[in-house]
């Protein structure tokens, strides 16, 4: 049968170059009080690199004087998700544990990287809402 228990959380893949249906998700998920853990947040295996790659990450990244992977994971925690990034390397561990509490993103460079599924080009999971 059916759980009579309401969900808790969910799991979904999320990073700033998520479309925008994913918004949909993320938003139904607040409304209803289920907390979201993100997975994939420094973009996933396919699009990782580019993301490292990304010129405003990178920007960003040398005003706070952090890494992008910093960076992306402190995006997805100051919108109030868990984040699962996913490394067997202890140096990366240890970077994406300790650095990503030590500062906190301005409301601007929150907006930009926001708007980064809409900016950033070659990205799989970028929104088509002006694809033909």
């Amino acid at each position: 049968g059916v759980a009579s228990v309401p969900v808790a959380n969910n799991q979904i893949q999320f990073n700033p170059f998520e479309p925008e249906h994913v918004m949909e998700t993320v938003e139904y998920c607040m409304q209803h009080n289920i907390t979201i853990t993100a997975y994939s947040p420094l973009g996933g295996l396919m699009d990782r690199d580019k993301a490292f790659a990304n010129e405003l990450l990178s920007k960003i990244s040398v005003q706070y004087q952090k890494t992008t992977s910093q960076v992306m994971l402190r995006w997805a925690i100051q919108r109030g998700f868990a984040v699962i990034p996913g490394t067997g390397n202890p140096n990366h561990q240890q970077e994406n544990l300790h650095g990503v509490y030590e500062f906190e993103l301005s409301k601007d460079d929150m907006d930009l990287i926001n708007e980064l599924k809409y900016t950033a080009q070659g990205f799989t999971h970028l929104d088509t809402r002006n694809a033909d």
